[in-house]
């Protein structure tokens, strides 16, 4: 499947379906998301049948044959159409246990929807993206949690300086002790791994400009030790700095 997507929506409402709404059953040519936001409905897909309820997420593929009905029901749904190139896929039917952020950007999308002003489709689809994004990328159970999103963000914020366990437990206002194993059980890898991610990223991105040396690079990603930052570099990127550096096309030359 590409990572990169360019959905373009077809259709899209925010409703509350009353018993008498259905679904006749017909073949679909492009891709159907149904939030269930309220109440429940049944649907037959591919002559299998699902029944949805309050924060549960259908996915219905183009080349389908659906139907559906309801006993009352409140839905976010849109169905878009990608590239002939181009691949999504989620399972039939997910449960999530947080719709709030999801839900957030479908409001968005149905404030902008219903008024289409100009431009309402370029942000229409750059919200379906943020949505299929976190679909695809966030498990449906996992919860966010708070004191971890603030460390993630001051790590970024601050790459370049340095980094403690201490300063950041601090921050996110939390136990030294705590603080690793709250984000290792989190995020499944260690604060200093993803300390480390985040300076090679920068890094190598630092590199490409072609504007600074291997040692400057080092000092700009809070490497202290140039020898530390390449063998670190070597074993995330799988070449060193210097080769790395060579490879990449120059966007700025050194004055």
């Amino acid at each position: 499947m590409n990572e990169i997507i360019h959905p373009q929506i077809s259709y899209f409402v925010m409703k509350e379906c009353s018993p008498s709404w259905e679904i006749q059953q017909q073949t679909i040519s492009f891709y159907d998301l149904v939030f269930v936001l309220e109440g429940s409905a049944d649907y037959i897909v591919n002559g299998e049948a699902h029944h949805v309820q309050k924060g549960d997420l259908l996915f219905i593929k183009p080349q389908s044959v659906r139907s559906a009905t309801t006993t009352g029901m409140v839905c976010a749904a849109v169905d878009f159409l990608l590239t002939a190139n181009e691949k999504f896929e989620l399972p039939t039917v997910s449960h999530w246990e947080d719709f709030t952020d999801i839900e957030r950007m479908l409001k968005e999308i149905n404030y902008d929807w219903l008024q289409k002003k100009e431009g309402y489709k370029m942000k229409c689809q750059a919200l379906l993206i943020l949505v299929l994004h976190k679909l695809l990328y966030e498990k449906p159970h996992q919860k966010i949690n708070i004191h971890v999103e603030v460390i993630k963000r001051y790590i970024v914020d601050h790459y370049d300086q340095k980094l403690t366990v201490s300063t950041l437990a601090r921050v996110a206002n939390i136990s030294t002790v705590y603080c690793g194993a709250l984000f290792k059980m989190t995020e499944g890898t260690s604060i200093s791994a993803f300390i480390n991610q985040v300076r090679i990223h920068k890094a190598a991105s630092l590199l490409e400009s072609g504007e600074y040396n291997v040692g400057e690079v080092a000092e700009r990603t809070g490497f202290k030790d140039v020898y530390y930052f390449s063998s670190t570099f070597k074993r995330l990127v799988g070449v060193s700095p210097k080769t790395y550096q060579n490879r990449s096309p120059v966007i700025y030359k050194r004055l």
